[in-house]
Parts: structure tokens; C-alpha cells; sequence
């Protein structure tokens, strides 16, 4: 028996049978002594004509013997009251046919609506008519069914766009390969360079992809301490002093001088600030300003801003730009954008160790990024 509607129609039918018995023997059993004691009492009760009663005497009580018409009466009575059980129990079997089907009919919706999820149509959904407990089961599989079209969109996504990021340096190192085989050129220092510089490019995207699957799926491993939030800012400053100089942007720290330790991996936040600040000298012009500003944002908690003068975020683009891959300024040449994955690494890192990642912007005004990160 695999059917649900059939087994409520059974069950159904089964509390309705179980109840016309008992309402059969009950009242086949009382309507007997009622009629019993009330053929005694009438037997035993005379009208005077002065209006008195007289008690007569149908035999010994008990033992007195009921007539054909009242024996009949009683014989109609059963059968009638087991031709309506019967009839009872016939209803009942067309309605709990038509109520299991009914019931069951939203269930059937969603079964057929899996089956097609797991043929791989992730755009079905069923309809959400009912208010009850099986219509919050359509809106929970139609918030699932979407949730899921948004990861296998995501997924198709990232796989299209690995696949464009890896190409692009393969394909240069390829041909300068070939080229040097074939005589077409000759490996000069800086053909050799360019080609390592697109090997470091390709070895620094596949890092980054590592890091971003790990933490993604919960396992990317901390190794954590209690470290100092201004030692971490001011190795990280010192390590990029260059790249200031470079792009002439200047560089200022404002940390709090009553700033606790915080309990974090002190490499992958130095990979968080990294990213962070090789993001704004992209977008900050020369003569521009970096800024990074440390304080307690709560009792447990320690907030890091990191400030740029550079050409800010579109409204349009402010939502996306943790996301995989994106660029907002579609129209920079790859190698001096980065991957598109730097800012997707800092937000997983940051939550990892509990802390959470948002930014501020306007086109035009600079870009504030601020994270948080738990105290020690």
C-alpha cells in the first residue's frame, strides 16, 4: 500500500465503521430494554373511566411475552438501523475517497515538482495557494528550488569564468613557448620575464581559487593566537610601502591607542589587509590618500576601516562586489584588475573567524571597506 490517499481514505472509513458499530450495538441493545420496559409498563397500567388507574397484570414481570407487532417493531427497527450503518459506511468510503485525494493532492504537486528538480529543471515551483502547514512546506520548497537555481547559476558562472581566467595566461605562456621553439623569437630576458610574470599571475589565481573553495565549504583551517591588530597593520603597511611610493599615494594609520589583541590567524588577516589595500592603490589615483583606521567596536568585538579617495563604486555595482569574479570596471585590461576573487576570499576569511565584512561608496568619493574581528 503506497499510496497516501488510499491509506487516509481507509483510515477514514475505518474510524467511520468503527463508530456506526458502536453506535449500532448501543442502540440496538438500549432501544431493546426501553421497548421492553415500556411494553411491561403497558401492560400493567388500566384507564377507569372515573379517570383512576388500575395496575393489571401481562404475567410476572420478566417473564411476560411480547405480541407479533411489537416483535415485528423491533425486527424493523434493526434492520433499518443496519441499512442506515451500512449506508453510513458507503458515504463514508466516497468521502474519504474524495477527501484522501483532496489532502494529497498538494503532496502529489511537490513529488512531481522534486522529480523535475532532480531531472534538473531548477525553475519549477509550485503553487503556494494553501495557508496551512503543507502550503509552508511549498513556500520552504520554492525558497529551496531558488536557492538552489542561484548556486548551480553561481556555479556555471565560476566554472566559465576559471576557465576564462586560466586560458588567458596559458595561452600567452603557450605561444611564447612555441615561438621560442619555432625560431619565430628569441628568449630575451624580458620575454622570459613576461613569461614568468604570467606564471606567478596563473599560481597566484589557482591559490586564490584553493582559498576560496576551503572556505566556502568550512574548511579552510585557522590557526589562531593572540596578536597584536597595530603589529599586523603597520607589517602589512611596511610590506607595501613601495607600492605607495610607486603610485605616489600617500599612507596614514589612525589606531586606537587602547586597541585589545584580537584572537585571529595573523597570515590570513595579513592576507585580508593585503587585499584590501592592493584594491584601493587599483582604484586610488596619484596624489590620492589610503587610510587605515583601527578602534573597538564592542565589548568583543574590534572594527577595521580601510579608507580610499579613489573613484568610489556605482550604486550598481556596490551589491556584486564581493562576488566571484566581479569587476566593476568592466573596461580595465586583465593583469591590472586582479583576478576578481581578492574581495570573495576577504569576506569568507572574515566571517570564518566570526567577524563580518560591508562597504561604502559612492561613484566618484572614494570607498570605505570595514570588517570586524573577535577580541582575543
Amino acid at each position: 500500500m503506497h499510496s497516501l490517499s488510499l491509506k487516509l481514505s481507509l483510515l477514514f472509513v475505518g474510524i467511520v465503521f468503527i463508530a456506526v458499530g458502536v453506535l449500532i450495538v448501543w442502540t440496538n441493545t438500549i432501544i431493546g430494554d426501553q421497548f421492553s420496559s415500556y411494553y411491561q409498563q403497558t401492560c400493567q397500567i388500566t384507564l377507569n373511566p372515573d379517570g383512576s388507574v388500575t395496575m393489571g397484570d401481562c404475567g410476572t414481570v420478566g417473564t411476560y411475552q411480547m405480541g407479533a407487532p411489537e416483535q415485528e417493531f423491533l425486527s424493523s427497527f434493526r434492520n433499518s438501523l443496519l441499512i442506515a450503518g451500512i449506508s453510513a459506511v458507503a458515504i463514508a468510503i466516497l468521502f474519504g475517497v474524495l477527501l484522501g485525494t483532496f489532502f494529497t493532492r498538494p503532496l502529489r504537486r511537490l513529488t512531481s515538482a522534486t522529480k523535475q528538480i532532480a531531472a534538473g529543471d531548477l525553475t519549477h515551483r509550485v503553487p503556494e495557494d494553501d495557508k496551512d502547514e503543507v502550503g509552508q512546506l511549498a513556500v520552504a520548497f520554492n525558497t529551496m528550488t531558488t536557492q538552489l537555481n542561484a548556486k548551480e547559476q553561481g556555479r556555471r558562472r565560476l566554472l566559465a569564468d576559471v576557465a576564462h581566467e586560466l586560458r588567458t595566461p596559458l595561452s600567452i605562456i603557450q605561444g611564447n613557448l612555441e615561438a621560442w621553439l619555432d625560431g619565430v623569437i628569441k628568449p630575451t630576458p624580458e620575454h622570459i620575464a613576461s613569461t614568468h610574470d604570467e606564471t606567478v599571475l596563473l599560481s597566484r589565481l589557482i591559490t586564490d581559487l584553493r582559498d576560496l573553495s576551503l572556505a566556502e565549504a568550512g574548511q579552510l583551517k585557522l590557526t589562531k593566537s593572540n596578536i597584536s591588530l597595530a603589529d599586523l597593520i603597520a607589517a602589512e603597511a611596511a610590506s607595501l610601502d613601495h607600492r605607495f611610493r610607486e603610485q605616489q599615494v600617500s599612507f596614514d594609520t589612525q589606531i586606537s591607542v587602547d586597541l585589545p589583541s584580537i584572537s585571529v590567524d595573523g597570515d590570513r588577516i595579513r592576507q585580508v589587509l593585503h587585499n584590501l589595500l592592493m584594491n584601493a592603490l587599483q582604484f586610488t589615483p596619484a596624489g590620492g590618500k589610503i587610510t587605515i583606521d583601527a578602534a573597538i567596536a564592542s565589548d568583543d568585538k574590534v572594527i577595521v576601516r580601510v579608507i580610499d579617495t579613489g573613484s568610489g563604486i556605482s550604486a550598481e555595482d556596490l551589491p556584486h562586489v564581493f562576488e566571484h569574479f566581479y569587476k566593476a570596471d568592466r573596461s580595465r585590461q586583465r593583469g591590472h584588475g586582479g583576478s576578481g576573487i581578492g574581495l570573495a576570499i576577504v569576506k569568507q576569511i572574515v566571517e570564518t573567524h566570526g567577524g563580518s565584512i560591508s562597504v561604502d561608496s559612492k561613484s566618484g568619493q572614494g570607498s570605505m571597506f570595514s570588517f570586524t574581528l573577535p577580541v582575543a
